[in-house]
């Protein structure tokens, strides 16, 4: 491993921050709240007819199709609908409401504290991401984490999103570094992986699912607590 590494570029969703059980946990208190139940929507059901709508409107907001709003207010409007719930209102509601909770819930991968303690003292640490800004705030603060990273990234702040190559360029100057001193570690190889290849970063593939390769992504780590053994 390039020992000239001095800063480290972290992704937040799925590499740091466990997104799953934490959107878990988030939409299982949003079928509660709206008693989805006395509808006879069961919480699988609503789990798995949001997360793929949710997936869909994502992959819109990556390619500039739809705004930020329209993604917050439209996918659980969907899914309602899809269920059976037809209410606009409601469906903008639990938007918000999910923008909250997913903020406050603290699931983090295994290591994350030990880990980032540890690389915190050897090298400058930053977080890239595609999360909304206050969203992203909200969780580092509340997993007290915050403080092993020196800036938040966010597509939302840059107007670009990973994998576009610009959101590393910007980050790299917000740094004050260039790629030959960075590194960056996260899990998505389509967002993550290449768009730090082409910004010229080399990269740690985070892999817990041990899932796969698209690009034959190497090197590849399956827990956090790798790092310190290789940086």
């Amino acid at each position: 491993m390039n020992r000239s590494y001095r800063h480290l570029f972290f992704d937040l969703d799925r590499t740091i921050w466990d997104f799953e059980t934490n959107a878990k946990e988030a939409i299982a208190d949003i079928h509660t709240h709206f008693n989805l139940k006395s509808r006879a929507i069961t919480l699988e059901n609503f789990h798995i007819t949001y997360k793929k709508i949710n997936e869909q409107l994502w992959e819109k907001y990556r390619n500039g199709l739809i705004t930020k709003e329209k993604l917050t207010t439209e996918r659980f409007y969907k899914t309602f609908k899809t269920l059976g719930f037809d209410s606009q209102q409601q469906g903008k509601a639990a938007g918000q409401l999910y923008l909250e909770l997913s903020a406050q819930k603290t699931h983090l991968f295994p290591h994350t504290h030990e880990t980032l303690s540890y690389l915190n003292k050897k090298y400058e640490l930053h977080i890239i991401t595609n999360g909304f800004k206050e969203v992203q705030t909200g969780k580092l603060r509340n997993c007290n984490i915050g403080q092993y990273f020196n800036h938040l990234i966010t597509s939302e702040d840059v107007g670009f999103q990973k994998p576009d190559v610009r959101i590393f360029e910007y980050a790299l100057q917000t740094a004050d570094t260039n790629s030959e001193k960075s590194l960056m570690i996260g899990d998505d190889e389509k967002t993550d992986i290449l768009g730090a290849s082409k910004a010229g970063m080399n990269y740690i593939w985070f892999n817990p699912g041990k899932r796969e390769s698209l690009f034959n992504s190497r090197p590849a780590i399956y827990s956090l607590k790798e790092l310190t053994e290789m940086l």
